[in-house]
């Protein structure tokens, strides 16, 4: 029995010095071999992998692992190829860091299991990963969420490289598919997301060609090899400090948006076109009362997600994305503000757009406040009511949801261009906002008030008339 182990034991090792040797020699090639990345790694006689002095593995770790690497990219752009992706550099991150074979060294939150809670997960992911990967399409720079992985860690290397006096390379955007400049948020410009080493082809078409089209399957293994090699590389160079976890994965800001805190307040909030984005959906606190399912629900009712999965995002998050897109001006609020913001809207011509949660239409509170905007003197309003697939229980419901609404909503159900329910998907979503919000503008070009505002050299006091009976003295 000790001459079985002893024999193991010794296999083991030799397969760990294997890896080790493989991996030195690929860096070496490439004149990315130091003595310091030698002795980082080694096989202990428990058959566990430790690091040295280097601290690459010190402190805490998502699930005793360290990530050398976490992977960025927008829901729904191809995630099963995105996942092979994944496992493939993976398979080669392993390799040449000399690891085992089942040694977690990627984060990706497809990889998160049922029943965990993703945005602490995601939190402690981004803190303690050594490298991060931003899978690029126009989608992903649309994305408040990838906006906010960006920023998590381009925080932690700003702070390095500020007191390293270095340029770690950490940070690397990849093409998932070609992207043009004009698509490319301003924060991905200044950094180099290409180089010959990756190849040419990649560089021409982007990852998802190398993987789909079987004549560039060559050109993907050396491709995947490469990335692998810049990573072990710059992982093992650079000794990245870990950064804070953060409670509300939601209130990080995006890197590549305003902050939807900060989009309450405008420069120009009398600005005629303007438009209120008013989400009537209420917290998960309140809405116990009345369904049973609540993951769609968050602390504030800005948090609603009625399209989760596959749109993890709060609904107001991807609302706005459109809307920046399309060049709008907007200001957000939450049900609470809606009395107030008619009032403003109805007196300088501008738009309500109301996000409605149909199972509002069970509360009684927010009955009333809905209820405001069927009057006469109301502003130019439009109403999105979602319905997703996923969400067996509203659909369920659906016919009892849908009359309140009528009910509650009056004249303005009638209003096919600006009343629409059900919106089925995110997609369907995506594609009815820019069409309400036109039809809405439109509206109020024919029924607005015209309003001019006085220069500044005309007169404030009360006009008087003078007449012959008044004394000239």
């Amino acid at each position: 029995m000790v001459n079985g182990s002893r024999v193991c034991r010794s296999t083991v090792n030799a397969f760990g010095n294997r890896h080790r040797e493989l991996a030195s020699f690929t860096l070496r090639n490439r004149g990315l071999y130091s003595s310091a990345t030698a002795s980082t790694w080694r096989i202990t006689p428990t058959d566990k992998i430790t690091s040295s002095q280097t601290g690459q593995a010190a402190g805490r770790q998502l699930g005793g692992h360290v990530h050398y690497f976490f992977l960025s990219y927008a829901r729904g752009d191809e995630d099963e190829l995105v996942q092979r992706f994944f496992e493939d550099l993976s398979t080669e991150v392993r390799l040449l860091a000399g690891l085992p074979r089942h040694e977690i060294v990627g984060f990706l939150d497809r990889t998160i299991q049922v029943g965990e809670r993703w945005p602490r997960q995601l939190s402690e992911a981004l803190a303690t990963c050594r490298s991060f990967l931003a899978l690029m399409t126009p989608r992903y720079f649309q994305s408040r969420a990838c906006g906010r992985e960006w920023h998590a860690f381009a925080d932690r290397t700003a702070r390095y490289e500020s007191v390293a006096g270095v340029d770690s390379s950490l940070l690397k955007p990849l093409m998932w598919v070609p992207t043009p400049p004009s698509k490319m948020h301003r924060a991905a410009e200044n950094i180099q997301y290409y180089s010959d080493a990756l190849g040419e082809t990649y560089q021409r078409l982007g990852i998802r060609q190398l993987m789909r089209l079987h004549r560039h399957r060559d050109d993907y293994r050396s491709f995947t090899f490469e990335l692998a090699t810049q990573i072990v590389a710059s992982v093992e160079s650079h000794r990245l400090a870990e950064g804070n976890l953060v409670d509300n994965f939601g209130a990080l800001p995006s890197a590549f948006h305003r902050n939807v805190a900060q989009l309450a307040e405008s420069d120009q909030p009398d600005k005629p076109f303007l438009t209120h984005i008013i989400v009537a959906a209420l917290p998960r606190s309140d809405m116990r009362a009345v369904r049973q399912e609540l993951d769609v629900y968050g602390d504030q009712g800005l948090d609603w997600a009625p399209y989760r999965p596959p749109l993890l995002s709060p609904l107001v998050e991807y609302a706005c994305a459109i809307a920046e897109n399309h060049s709008l001006d907007f200001r957000l609020a939450d049900l609470s503000e809606l009395s107030a913001r008619a009032v403003q809207a109805h007196r300088d011509n501008q738009i309500i757009l109301l996000l409605v949660d149909a199972w509002v239409s069970k509360v009684a509170d927010a009955q009333q406040v809905l209820a405001s905007t069927d009057r006469d003197k109301a502003p130019i309003t439009a109403v999105l009511i979602p319905k997703s697939r996923d969400d067996l229980e509203t659909r369920r419901n659906w016919p009892d949801l849908s009359m309140a609404c009528r009910e509650i909503f009056g004249r303005l159900a009638n209003d096919d261009e600006l009343y629409r329910s059900p919106i089925t998907s995110h997609v369907a979503f995506g594609e009815t906002l820019p069409e309400v919000l036109e039809a809405a503008r439109n509206r109020v070009h024919s029924v607005g008030t015209v309003r001019r505002r006085p220069d500044r050299h005309t007169s404030n006091q009360q006009a008087r008339v003078d007449g012959p009976w008044m004394d000239p003295g």
